[in-house]
């Protein structure tokens, strides 16, 4: 700052102490104008990985082991007698049809 006073007094430039007060003051900004690049992944700003629900639930591991048992024997029946099973449970039908029918909104009778 200094030196760009004496450059300008050297070529008989009047400089005013109020301009180069708020000159001063855009040199000294703490955060520089644009944005950042951002090169690459930084791995502690991603996301951490979850642990298995397995684990979650059951911390002990004797404990897990016994409920995997358990688990594995209530699965055994239903693919014996190759019945629904959990996952194969579902509510297919959202809808109840019988109060949908008939009931066409405006704009909507071009076909059917």
């Amino acid at each position: 700052m200094d030196r760009l006073e004496a450059d300008l007094s050297e070529l008989g430039v009047d400089v005013d102490p109020k301009r180069m007060k708020n000159l001063n003051a855009e040199q000294t900004r703490k955060h520089p104008i644009g944005k950042k690049i951002v090169v690459g992944k930084v791995h502690t700003l991603m996301p951490k990985r979850k642990e298995s629900r397995i684990l979650q639930g059951i911390s002990n591991p004797t404990l897990r082991m016994k409920a995997e048992k358990i688990k594995r024997k209530g699965q055994k029946m239903m693919q014996q007698d190759a019945r629904k099973g959990e996952a194969d449970r579902a509510v297919f039908v959202k809808q109840p049809k019988h109060l949908f029918t008939g009931k066409r909104g405006v704009g909507k009778a071009d076909r059917r």
